[in-house]
């Protein structure tokens, strides 16, 4: 017996949100091309965050069932925030395009590896049938800020202090010499460490900055971080896992004591998978979570782009959202 599809028909109706600044769309619109003659593909573009609500409103009315992401990370922020507004507990499936820089859901999602033909295999893939085995099941984090200052945010990817610092980096220094994907993520690490590891200013990145975190019902902690990382993503570019210890809840979660000692020596154990004892009672914890709160005054990072924290500087991070990701 087969397997049963979850969606078999040239019928099913798919709605492209397409970001016409993301990277690659600057140079060509292939999305465009290849549903050209297909009149159950609906592309539009959004120019603006505030378009993807309305282009979202249009493509439920227009009865579609995927939505494709044709953007680079922040565009698929940005339409997952806006897609339980829109859909309400109905949501569509989605699929992403890797248009934009460095594609850190897409390569999570399993269309990284296929570029721009990734759209012409999922038209084909629609043919034959959707079926369980093309589907990746990932919790999205909603961000919510306790005054109020920002509307909910749901993202995969949320980075403190020294991950804002790198991502910082990535975009004035990296990006601006034409690398992008895991070329541009090997550059950022090496460039961002070899300053932190060895460069002389300790009022600088390896001083950390003060932030609270409580994890679940753990009772919160209170010091300067390095810097601290939480995800929702089953894997990075490159192979780069900085998690360890028990990942049976959504949020995975990195956080690392200021300054960080022998750091030399945790981030090659880091990114050689090969834990040392001594990391933890040293200031670098790892483990997954359901819920935290987070209090920080210093600017954060959600899926490559920075956000303040607000007056109070107190978020909140909870899992409980789950969308499905078309791997064609």
């Amino acid at each position: 017996m087969g397997v049963k599809p979850i969606l078999s028909s040239t019928l099913t109706r798919i709605g492209v949100v397409q970001n016409p600044f993301s990277t690659l769309n600057r140079k060509r619109y292939g999305v465009e091309q290849v549903a050209a003659n297909d009149p159950d593909v609906f592309v539009e573009q959004a120019r603006q965050t505030h378009d993807i609500a309305g282009i979202l409103a249009r493509f439920r009315d227009l009865g579609v069932e995927i939505v494709v992401i044709d953007g680079g990370d922040g565009t698929v922020r940005e339409v997952l925030s806006q897609c339980s507004g829109v859909f309400g507990d109905n949501l569509p499936l989605f699929c992403t395009l890797p248009s934009g820089k460095t594609n850190v859901c897409a390569h999570d999602t399993g269309t990284a590896k296929y570029k721009r033909d990734t759209f012409r295999r999922l038209l084909e893939l629609r043919k034959a049938g959707i079926t369980a085995q093309h589907i990746r099941r990932r919790h999205v984090m909603r961000v919510e800020w306790e005054d109020g200052f920002h509307p909910p945010v749901h993202g995969m990817l949320v980075g403190f202090g020294g991950y804002r610092d790198a991502t910082n980096l990535a975009q004035t220094h990296v990006h601006s010499k034409g690398l992008n994907h895991n070329a541009a993520v090997a550059m950022t690490i090496f460039s961002f460490f070899c300053g932190a590891i060895f460069g002389a200013d300790e009022k600088g990145v390896r001083a950390g900055e003060n932030m609270v975190i409580s994890f679940d019902e753990q009772p919160a902690g209170q010091h300067s971080r390095f810097g601290a990382v939480l995800t929702t993503l089953d894997s990075f570019l490159l192979g780069v896992w900085p998690f360890w210890g028990d990942a049976s809840r959504a949020v995975k979660w990195l956080d690392v004591d200021a300054p960080p000692p022998h750091l030399l020596r945790a981030v090659f154990a880091i990114f050689t998978k090969r834990i040392k004892p001594w990391m933890e009672a040293s200031g670098y914890r790892s483990g997954s979570a359901n819920q935290l709160q987070i209090e920080t005054h210093n600017p954060f990072i959600i899926d490559g782009e920075t956000f303040a924290p607000g007056p109070t500087g107190r978020l909140r991070f909870t899992s409980d959202m789950q969308v499905d990701f078309i791997a064609p």
